[in-house]
């Protein structure tokens, strides 16, 4: 392979770098092909290929040399895998960062093809464990042939799990289960032969976040998640029901809701005492109606004793582990901002659900991020000042405010999270073509179930339509639009 060639090779690797694992096996990887002299020089006249390599490489690198020391002889890890215990891992280290929903249709093993248990298929054995490289892949089978134990078994899928690669086990047994826990080895069981994009995606979420949740270091160190405070502004009583119940699904265990009331005095009749019925937490104030919703959001912080802010929307849409995605997204991603993107609008003039950035998946990012998904330590959005007290663009603003302190940004998954169309008062001011023309896919009704949300119910989605304009004829689907709607069928 010439210089050139091989300096592709380099920087296709260190795109895949962020953590001090993955520049160790760069830094091991780039010895074996002796690549470091003759590449340095070739990139070096290129200065944004060589900043880049620089800027990821060597924070990560320094890091890894400070690593603490392995234990001593005799002495064992927390969960060594000789004790009959799963390892935890690190979330820096393995986690979902840079997946991508395109995946190629090929199915791999662990090991030896013919070892797997008969009715489960691969097209060829892969070697070594690098989730980077095996995420690339439909899904992995994995055996109990493959591995020394079932403790180093129950390890690697954990940790496979953790990066987003889908797994497949058809073996599995009781002591599995015991070591992954029945949620993630129920998870593994399930075939994802005929899976489509979508599907897979939604699958490869629910694997990862269980198995960060359960088996990473963050998750067996911490006694208590830290307590998240949800921002809650509206300014239509139709919607407080519905707002109220998206709030009171969350399963996330240590919640308190701010709920910032944007109107007269007399509008929001009891709305006190119904807060009040929550299961956690809730603090109720008032702001007069022609305040800037910046201005209401600061009160709101003021209030909130949590230690991470979370935005919700009284109009969207989302499911139970909203705020848990968004928990583990700030754990391994580092960044002060995290949250979702717009992958799925429901259009309620026409009654279609809209999917887009279907190739997108998680990275770091400064757009198409969801205003009513962000989230924030309580401390980082004081550095930067508060909410902006403009009329609009208050998350804009903060993103910003982030980024010019130095701060990150990062977009996670984006299930959990529906963007409402309705028609009035939105502060994202565009119309109905402008999601049908970026459109992925479009299916009529509410599928909620393609982005994790339990189903709404004929009720819920009442209260959403006494907000709504005057309904118009809708715009005839494009035969584009139509060839791509299995995404979400």
């Amino acid at each position: 392979m010439r210089v050139r060639g091989r300096g592709r090779a380099l920087l296709q690797r260190a795109r895949e770098v962020h953590n001090p694992a993955g520049a160790w096996e760069l830094v091991c990887w780039a010895a074996e092909h002796g690549l470091w002299a003759p590449v340095l020089q070739a990139i070096n006249k290129r200065r944004s290929a060589w900043w880049f390599l620089r800027s990821r490489i060597r924070p990560a690198l320094a890091a890894w040399l400070r690593r603490p020391s392995p234990p001593a002889p005799g002495l064992r890890a927390h969960g060594s895998a000789n004790d009959g215990h799963v390892p935890d891992f690190d979330l820096r280290t393995y986690n979902p960062i840079h997946w991508r929903p395109t995946a190629g249709e090929e199915a791999v093993a662990l090991g030896r093809p013919d070892l797997l248990p008969p009715g489960t298929k691969a097209d060829r054995a892969v070697r070594g464990h690098d989730p980077i490289r095996l995420r690339g892949h439909h899904h992995v089978a994995d055996a109990e042939g493959f591995h020394r134990d079932p403790a180093s078994r129950a390890a690697t899928l954990a940790r496979l799990a953790a990066a987003g690669v889908v797994i497949h086990v058809a073996d599995a047994d009781a002591r599995l289960e015991a070591l992954l826990g029945p949620e993630l080895c129920k998870l593994t069981t399930i075939d994802p032969r005929g899976f489509d994009a979508g599907e897979r995606e939604l699958h490869s979420i629910k694997m990862r976040r269980e198995a960060m949740r359960t088996h990473s270091s963050w998750a067996r160190g911490s006694k208590q998640p830290p307590t998240v405070s949800i921002l809650l502004a509206t300014r239509r009583p139709a919607l407080l029901s519905h707002a109220l119940a998206a709030v009171a699904s969350q399963s996330y265990p240590r919640i308190e809701l701010t709920l910032a009331l944007h109107g007269p005095p007399d509008a929001f009749a009891g709305a006190e005492e119904r807060a009040a019925a929550l299961p956690f937490p809730a603090t109720v104030i008032r702001a007069p109606s022609e305040a800037p919703i910046g201005t209401v959001l600061n009160e709101a912080t003021e209030a909130a004793s949590g230690t991470l802010l979370t935005k919700m929307d009284d109009d969207d849409l989302y499911g139970p582990e909203h705020v848990w995605d968004l928990v583990l997204a700030r754990e391994y991603s580092g960044a002060q901002v995290v949250a979702k993107g717009f992958d799925f609008a429901y259009l309620l003039a026409s009654d279609r659900t809209v999917r887009r950035g279907g190739g997108t998946g998680e990275r770091y990012c400064t757009h198409l991020l969801a205003g009513g998904t962000l989230m924030i330590a309580a401390e980082d959005l004081a550095r930067v000042g508060g909410w902006t007290t403009r009329r609009l663009d208050e998350d804009l603003q903060l993103v910003r405010g982030v980024l010019q302190a130095g701060g990150g940004v990062y977009r996670a998954h984006g299930a959990g999270f529906m963007l409402v169309r309705h028609g009035v008062d939105h502060s994202w001011r565009e119309s109905d073509a402008h999601f049908l023309l970026n459109a992925d896919s479009v299916v009529p009704g509410c599928a909620s179930a393609a982005a994790e949300i339990d189903p709404i119910s004929r009720r819920r989605l009442g209260l959403l339509a006494a907000v709504r304009p005057p309904a118009r004829p809708p715009p005839p689907l494009d035969p584009v639009s139509r060839q791509r709607s299995s995404l979400l069928s």
